[in-house]
């Protein structure tokens, strides 16, 4: 799991950029964005991007913002739980857009070294039609994205 230099030396990641959405393929990449964040002596930032809200009026938008806030809170519970026992600093931040774009923009402004992102697994065929964030992210950063894999998933995704 550990990126090495050419020499065999570990590579330090000093600042990570996690992206969870609270699913399990996300819980993988926490794990994984911590370790990285561990075993360099960095810090994590953990990303929950929610989509924006249409208008809806009052009440609804209302409704609608508290429902992504209590999404993101309990993804942010998970993370910051792994962090404690992988005694890895981390810090929190929700943001609003397409997931793709604000995670690489995110990654961008605070200059990390690496962002990690879970995949869904959804295998070639679904993943060409249905597109996938995992691989736009992979398009758009300006830096190295480890893309994870949920231990679940089936080999053949």
């Amino acid at each position: 799991m550990r990126p090495s230099a050419a020499c065999g030396q570990s590579v330090g990641m000093k600042s990570v950029l996690i992206a969870t959405d609270g699913s399990a393929g996300a819980a993988a990449a926490v794990g994984a964005g911590l370790e990285l964040a561990r075993d360099g002596g960095g810090t994590a930032t953990v990303v929950y991007v929610r989509e924006p809200i249409g208008v809806l009026g009052e009440p609804f938008y209302q409704r609608k913002l508290s429902e992504q806030l209590a999404a993101a809170d309990a993804a942010f519970a998970a993370a910051r739980a792994q962090a404690e026992k992988a005694g890895v600093a981390v810090e929190t931040e929700v943001v609003e857009g397409d997931a793709a774009e604000a995670i690489a923009d995110l990654a961008h402004t605070r200059g990390v070294d690496i962002v990690v992102v879970g995949s869904r697994g959804l295998g070639a065929v679904s993943g060409a039609l249905l597109g996938s964030v995992s691989s736009a992210v992979v398009r758009r950063a300006d830096r190295p994205v480890l893309v994870v894999k949920d231990a679940g998933e089936p080999s053949g995704a």
